[in-house]
């Protein structure tokens, strides 16, 4: 009976090892969240690309300078710089977009490139630029330009 006893506590054991090395790498994974540049740069690119301003949102910082070829230009919420670019993105239809300068090793990341897309039917092309900056330790976006 002993035995079966000491089998169930190993058991038990391993458990709860398995469970604070998942906890922990679910941590260290959180503290990495909003720290690697080069990865919230891909998720910007990629949702300016699509015109899905979900997949980069979360990296609004609370008050982010946002300027537009359409006009639109000003300092704005996290919550109204999601919509300002969900709106930009609805009327001027990206069909291509690409990072081409991007620079990481500062302490406020940039990056630059170039996008194509369709507005009122007429084919334009705009730089864009993007500023990450430092906030309660973790990078945001401070910055987007897009003429």
């Amino acid at each position: 009976m002993k035995s079966g006893n000491s089998k169930n506590r190993n058991i038990f054991f391993r458990y709860i090892i398995f469970f604070q090395i998942v906890c922990a790498a679910g941590l260290f994974a959180q503290e990495l969240k909003g720290k690697d540049p080069s990865q919230i740069f891909a998720r910007i690119e990629e949702g300016i690309a699509d015109g899905s301003v979900d997949k980069f949102s979360c990296y609004f910082s609370s008050k982010n300078y946002i300027s537009l070829s359409n006009g639109t230009a000003g300092y704005y919420s996290s919550n109204q710089s999601y919509y300002v670019i969900k709106d930009f993105l609805s009327i001027c239809v990206p069909s291509s977009f690409k990072l081409t300068n991007i620079v990481t090793e500062t302490k406020s990341p940039f990056a630059s490139g170039t996008i194509k897309y369709t507005s009122k039917g007429i084919r334009k092309t705009a730089t864009v630029f993007i500023t990450l900056q430092m906030v309660d330790n973790q990078l945001c976006i401070s910055q987007i330009t897009i003429n």
